[in-house]
C-alpha cells in the first residue's frame, strides 16, 4: 500500500494505491496532484485496463504525458484527447480510463473531463453525492473522441474524492453498488470526525473492491487562506 499527504497550493491531497502484482510492486493505475504554473493543481487518476509490464509500462507513458501537458497549460478535455490519440496510434491495442481536473484555488473552480471513468464524488458534512459526468469514451478506442469540460465551484469544507475501480468493483455486485458502497465509507467517516481527520479516515476506511485488481482512491480538500 502505498500512502501519500502532501500539500499542493493551498490543496490536501490524499492518496491510498494497492497494486495486484506485490511482487512486481507497480501497476496499471496512477495518480496526479502537481502544481501547475499560476497557482494552479492537476487532479488526476487513471487505469490501464490489464496487468503485467505492458500496463505498467503504459502507465508510465500515459502519466508522463498527462504530466508534461498539464504543466505545458493544456486543459482536461485537452489532455485526454492528446493521450487518447497517442493509445490509438499505438501498433498494439491498449485501453485506458482516466479523469482529470485542474483546480483554480482563487476562485474555487474544478475544470474537470472524463475518458470512460468513474465519477469523482464530492463531500461535506451534509452528504456525498457524484458530480455530473460529462461525456467521453475510453482512451485507445477512437482516435477522434472529444473529451468536453464541465465546471463547478467546490465550497469551503468540501472533499474531492478520485478513485479506479479496483476501489468499488466487486465480483458479486454491479459496479453502481460499489460506487454506492464507497459513497457509504465516504459519509460515515465524514460525520464521524473532526475536521482535520475527516480525509484520513476516509482514505483508510474505503473498502477495497477487488483484492485482484490495482486500486487507488485520491482526496482533494481545498485548505482555506
Amino acid at each position: 500500500m502505498v500512502t501519500t499527504d502532501v500539500a499542493v497550493n493551498g490543496v490536501r491531497v490524499g492518496v491510498r494505491y494497492a497494486v495486484a502484482d506485490t511482487i512486481a510492486g507497480v501497476g496499471g493505475d496512477w495518480f496526479l496532484g502537481i502544481a501547475l504554473p499560476g497557482g494552479d493543481v492537476m487532479l488526476a487518476v487513471g487505469d490501464v485496463m490489464g496487468h503485467g509490464p505492458d500496463a505498467a509500462g503504459t502507465m508510465r507513458q500515459l502519466r508522463a504525458s498527462m504530466t508534461s501537458l498539464a504543466l505545458a497549460g493544456d486543459e482536461p478535455g485537452t489532455i485526454l484527447a492528446s493521450l487518447n490519440r497517442m493509445l490509438c496510434r499505438r501498433r498494439t491495442t491498449m485501453l485506458a480510463t482516466a479523469v482529470c481536473g485542474r483546480f483554480s484555488p482563487a476562485d474555487r473552480m474544478l475544470v474537470w473531463a472524463r475518458a470512460g471513468h468513474l465519477p469523482i464524488l464530492r463531500a461535506n458534512a451534509d452528504g456525498v453525492w457524484p458530480l455530473r459526468q460529462p461525456p467521453g469514451m475510453a482512451l485507445g478506442v477512437e482516435a477522434g473522441a472529444a473529451y468536453p469540460h464541465a465546471a463547478v465551484r467546490i465550497e469551503p469544507g468540501e472533499l474531492l474524492f478520485m478513485y479506479t475501480d479496483g476501489v468499488v468493483e466487486r465480483r458479486d455486485q454491479a459496479i453502481d453498488q460499489g460506487v454506492q458502497g464507497l459513497v457509504d465509507d465516504v459519509r460515515a467517516a465524514m460525520r464521524a470526525s473532526a475536521p482535520d481527520e475527516r480525509m484520513d479516515r476516509a482514505l483508510d476506511g474505503a473498502r477495497r473492491g477487488n483484492p485482484d485488481d490495482d486500486a487507488c482512491l485520491l482526496a482533494a480538500e481545498p485548505v482555506a487562506r
